[in-house]
């Protein structure tokens, strides 16, 4: 059974703010080093991977 409409909205905005708050968090702390833009490739990067983990596991699951 598939969850409702609003569910799958209010999760798609959650895993939006935390990729948000990932990407600026590490922005954010990369910069402390004169290296903001490092952090947000790093960032990008690490949420690339948890999306990229969620995927696989989704089809490992079926």
């Amino acid at each position: 059974m598939s969850a409702p409409l609003g569910q799958k909205v209010l999760a798609g905005f959650l895993t939006f703010l935390l990729f948000a708050l990932v990407i600026f968090g590490l922005g954010a702390a990369f910069d402390q080093f004169g290296e903001r833009a490092w952090g947000y490739g790093v960032g990008i990067g690490v949420c690339v991977i948890m999306v990229v983990a969620g995927v696989a596991a989704g089809r490992r699951d079926e």
